[in-house]
């Protein structure tokens, strides 16, 4: 029995100008053919079948059950093999109402398609060999991103570039093991070790370096499809949702002088100086009696934990005893995590009371015992802007100096390219480890091997069906 062509719209819900619904598989264009009725085409074609690769043609889609029109519409062909996915496909452009797009579904599932599954025409251009895994990845890269950056690192893996790479490290381990296999009964003697170090030297040049230099990358590539979490955090009243809504561009959080106004974590997804981040507003910091305000407070307090980077917030006129309070969460934070401490409505106060009050909290920190000390210290005033650029010049420094361990002309953007390199170093680590330590070549061999398999999975050489099915499931229908 012959598979059925498969369809499904390709454009977003809602309403828009015009629509695209794509067909692809053996027997699109015969299918096509029921539905619609050519008015104009290039070289006077008939039929979708008589059309030719990369023709559109203009005409009407019918139902033909009742033969009434449904559509006017643009048809474009693509003949297999030069298609998206490999095969015969059709591309429909219709107008964007939401009922146009399901009467014509309705009619070509009629008509001998069926609907397509979840990134079901990327998975078949994968199976074609028309993209590998890394690339097939990157095109729901491409659509998600939501940055000039996001968009720029996906192109780059979309163009091949992750693929380059996992296959310039493949060869290497190849071409090592292969050596260790032909030598491995001829140096197996008492004075072999120097041999072994010499190996050791090779993969630590040539494999370890690129494994580690990509896997440190997805610490900057993280942000692009994560988001940098910025988390503003400071007792109630200090000017936390101001800064939110200045940093977000409109007003997202209730601002009043009401000390608790914010009762939870309030989110709010942007972009600064072209870093997508995400940030949060933060319940006021206090010891309260109020059990909803309690779990706002804990609530704060558990995002703190997890930011990229905290903005402390200090009122000109905040006292020594809820400073202190403040000092021990926010200070015993990972290295890793950047604080700001920004003086807060600084429009409020003369310039000598907003020093005064950085001096007291530096003080506060130094008696604490701290050798750590903010990132960043300065003044901020949401009403006046003052500070504002300060903050951005901040974000962006801290994302560039995420990439600063990484030599790598790419960055790693998906969480599984990340783990599945991680596991590749940390067998190449042993195998060098092991040679150094003057050990069999049998164990190094297998390492190296399980090594190559874990390379094998960012293009979809030694991947499992099942994870392929797993991967092409998150897509959308029409992708």
């Amino acid at each position: 029995m012959l598979e059925k062509p498969y369809c499904a719209c390709a454009t977003p819900p809602g309403v828009s100008g015009i629509a695209v619904i794509r067909m692809a598989g053996d027997g699109s264009a015969a299918v096509a053919d029921k539905v619609f009725h050519i008015r104009r085409a290039a070289g006077d074609a008939r039929t979708v079948s008589e059309m030719a690769g990369y023709t559109v043609a203009y005409g009407v889609l019918i139902d033909p059950s009742t033969n009434e029109m449904i559509d006017e519409v643009m048809v474009t062909r693509f003949c297999a093999p030069h298609s998206y996915t490999g095969e015969e496909s059709v591309e429909i452009s219709c107008h964007g109402g939401l009922t146009v797009r399901q009467e014509i579904l309705r009619v070509l599932m009629e008509n001998g398609a069926r609907m397509a599954g979840p990134g079901e025409f990327t998975k078949r251009a994968f199976l074609a060999g028309k993209l590998d895994l890394s690339q097939a990845e990157a095109v729901m890269d491409v659509i998600a991103a939501d940055s000039e950056l996001a968009l720029r690192a996906a192109e780059s893996q979309l163009s091949g570039s992750l693929k380059q790479q996992a296959e310039n490290i493949s060869t290497v381990l190849y071409l090592q093991l292969a050596l260790f296999e032909m030598y491995i009964d001829e140096i197996e003697e008492e004075d072999d070790n120097e041999t072994k170090t010499y190996y050791a030297e090779e993969l630590e040049k040539s494999v370890y370096a690129k494994l580690k230099s990509l896997a440190d990358s997805y610490r900057q590539g993280r942000i692009l499809s994560e988001r940098m979490k910025i988390v503003i955090c400071g007792i109630p009243n200090s000017g936390k949702s101001s800064l939110l809504n200045c940093l977000s561009g409109y007003d997202r959080a209730i601002v009043t002088d009401v000390p608790g106004t914010t009762r939870d974590t309030l989110e709010v997804v942007t972009s600064i100086r072209g870093i997508p981040v995400k940030l949060i507003d933060t319940a006021g910091i206090r010891k309260t009696d109020d059990v909803v305000e309690a779990i706002g407070v804990d609530r704060a307090t558990a995002a703190i934990t997890e930011a990229d980077i905290v903005l402390w917030l200090v009122s000109t006129d905040e006292q020594e005893k809820t400073i202190t309070e403040l000092i021990d969460p926010i200070l015993n934070l990972p290295k890793e995590t950047k604080i700001a401490l920004l003086i807060s409505k600084s429009d409020t106060s003369d310039e000598e009371t907003v020093k005064k009050q950085e001096v007291k909290v530096r003080s506060l920190i130094a008696e604490k015992g701290y050798s750590r000390t903010p990132d960043l210290c300065g003044s901020l005033s949401s009403t006046t802007g003052e500070g504002l650029s300060g903050i951005e010049e901040f974000i962006r420094k801290t994302y560039d100096e995420m990439g600063a361990s990484s030599s790598a002309e790419l960055l790693l953007t998906n969480r599984r390219h990340f783990e599945v390199l991680s596991s590749a170093l940390d067998k190449v680590e042993k195998g060098i480890a092991a040679l150094r330590a003057g050990e069999p070549l049998e164990g190094p061999a297998l390492l190296l091997r399980a090594a190559l398999e874990d390379v094998g999975e960012i293009t979809g050489k030694t991947v499992s069906d099942t994870l392929v099915d797993t991967i092409f499931s998150r897509f959308c229908v029409g992708k």
